[in-house]
């Protein structure tokens, strides 16, 4: 959707109080509402959501059995959210959060499934060490639970996504959702540490201070509007144990809900993390080739203001693509083989070379980068459609690929005839 039109829904449909309490539907709001959402599909049903939104906002829109969403008030696009008449508090804990609005309704909703959460959690922990050869008498690390908490968020997108007994959008179990939201902050956090290439992620063990630290500083208990996360600290550490902590009788019958498709879903999983961190990898090194064209006179206007907007390459931050291509590498470490991955990886630059400034190289380096990615994809969508069991048109290494860094960069080639390379068009 064009962004100024998906702008002007937001305006119109996502109404907010002075504290960033959304404001129900009145009814034309709820007749728009229920109308744009039977026209215009929403994220999930994409063939290529996993490479566009990932699992995490791709799923954000999509209900429960009880009828709520699984981003609750921080649904995007913004106006695809569907408010609820819910009940809001102040919340009364220190922090950042104190005296910011609540959803008490919502917090219920985690409290009536709570139990259920921490074994899930667990029984997570014991699949991950088990498939990734990791030590379940130590305590597990940030990159670890990085990975796991991808998967829990990604076990909504699984169910409604598979194409064999695919769940029906609003009949997602209550139990999925809750994982969703609850061990869905922790990865909101752990992707932030790895946008940021955060040095945590590189140690051997978890040091659970710091991460709670990192939770306040990075303001990851507030939404952008200012909303508190419900959940106490005693809550988010329990549950962060449960994760992280390990145990004298590991549990191994955790998510019931998903039956026998259960290795089928951590698998699933699993190939999000892989697309994600790959993503991350291009989006990074088009920011490394690209940005000698904001100090190029030549370089047209519309292109320069579509790098500094695009926060994804890193244009205006410090960090080397040396360190996001060491980071990730640490990570892939943890799998048995990533052989998909090392092709990918050999077409990114040395760590010793400096950026371009000719754009016949600028623009060849951003079409093997680009070959690479097609690559990729091609491989992991197969794998991809052989886990959920569906089909999805068919990928070329000659056509572009669905990461959002290859829109990206065909935009830009509309904005710039320097950079047009009609062997890879």
């Amino acid at each position: 959707m064009n962004p100024k039109i998906d702008a002007l829904l937001g305006s119109v449909l996502h109404r907010l109080e002075a504290d960033g309490r959304p404001i129900p539907h009145n009814i034309w709001q709820n007749a728009l509402s229920k109308t744009l959402q039977s026209c215009i599909p929403p994220l999930h049903h994409s063939p290529w959501m996993e490479w566009e939104y990932g699992t995490w906002v791709g799923a954000f829109a999509g209900y429960d059995e009880l009828g709520r969403q699984l981003g609750e008030a921080n649904v995007v696009p913004e106006w695809r959210a569907s408010p609820l008449k819910d009940n809001w508090r102040s919340f009364k804990g220190g922090g950042i959060r104190q005296g910011h609005p609540y959803n008490v309704d919502a917090m219920h909703e985690m409290v009536h499934c709570w139990d259920d959460l921490l074994l899930d959690a667990a029984t997570l922990r014991t699949l991950y060490c088990q498939h990734f050869k990791r030590d379940s008498t130590q305590r597990l690390a940030a990159k670890d639970l990085y990975i796991m908490t991808s998967v829990a968020v990604s076990l909504s997108s699984f169910l409604l996504r598979r194409g064999d007994r695919p769940t029906a959008d609003g009949a997602l179990p209550r139990q999925v959702a809750a994982a969703f939201k609850v061990i869905g902050g922790m990865y909101a956090a752990s992707n932030r540490m790895l946008s940021q290439a955060h040095p945590m992620l590189m140690d051997s063990e978890l040091d659970v201070e710091a991460f709670m630290q990192y939770l306040e500083d990075e303001s990851l208990l507030l939404s952008p509007e200012m909303r508190a996360c419900a959940g106490p600290v005693k809550m988010i550490r329990q549950m962060l144990g449960a994760l992280v902590d390990p145990t004298d009788s590991p549990p191994k019958n955790g998510f019931t809900y998903l039956g026998d498709d259960i290795e089928r879903a951590f698998a699933y999983g699993v190939l999000c993390v892989r697309i994600d961190l790959m993503v991350l990898l291009y989006w990074r090194s088009l920011g490394h080739y690209l940005a000698p064209l904001l100090q190029d006179s030549d370089t047209p206007t519309k292109l320069r203001a579509a790098l500094l907007d695009e926060v994804e390459l890193g244009m205006e931050d410090t960090l080397s693509l040396q360190a996001f291509n060491i980071l990730i590498k640490h990570i892939l470490g943890l799998f048995e083989s990533y052989e998909p991955e090392q092709g990918f990886l050999s077409s990114l630059p040395a760590f010793d070379e400096q950026s371009c400034v000719d754009i016949g190289s600028i623009s060849a380096n951003c079409h093997q980068l680009e070959r690479a990615m097609r690559v990729f994809a091609c491989q992991q969508q197969t794998a991809l459609n052989q886990v959920l069991q569906r089909q999805t048109p068919a990928l070329s290494v000659h056509t572009w690929s669905p990461a959002p860094g290859s829109s990206f960069l065909n935009a830009l080639l509309a904005m710039d005839s320097r950079m047009t390379d009609r062997r890879y068009s």
